[in-house]
């Protein structure tokens, strides 16, 4: 599947999360600089008929060896972006910058705001985060 341009994607996004075309199972790839993930529509496991608009880029694999060090970095990162976005493990043991939004009362200002902020941050830190804790 092709990766379209980041404001393509959010001017094709706004009309359909007006018009409720936005529905469970949507899932495109992004990519922002050297960051690359998804923007996905998925039913909320714990909130039946809730639909969630999930940003989820991909940082970098863990490096053996180190992961305390990252683990505490993470969570510490976690703390200053105050709840807006989340840096997650997943079990194949990559990072991932994760944020997400129900969209029952979303409007078009926070759908932009929810990918290009998310996706900005990801450019940022996979930069820094591979710097600091480099692959063998």
């Amino acid at each position: 599947m092709t990766t379209p341009s980041l404001m393509g994607l959010v001017r094709d996004l706004i009309p359909r999360l007006a018009d409720g075309t936005l529905q469970a199972g949507f899932e495109q790839p992004v990519q922002r600089g050297s960051a690359q993930g998804t923007i996905s529509v998925v039913s909320d496991p714990h909130d039946h008929g809730t639909l969630v608009m999930i940003v989820r880029m991909q940082i970098m694999p863990v490096p053996p060896g180190d992961r305390p060090r990252l683990y505490r970095a993470l969570l510490e990162l976690n703390d200053r972006l105050k709840g807006r976005a989340s840096f997650a493990v997943d079990p194949e043991g990559t990072v991932h910058l994760v944020a997400g939004r129900p969209l029952d009362d979303m409007d078009p200002g926070e759908l932009v705001d929810l990918i290009l902020w998310t996706s900005e941050r990801a450019d940022h830190y996979d930069d820094l985060l591979k710097r600091e804790f480099p692959a063998p």
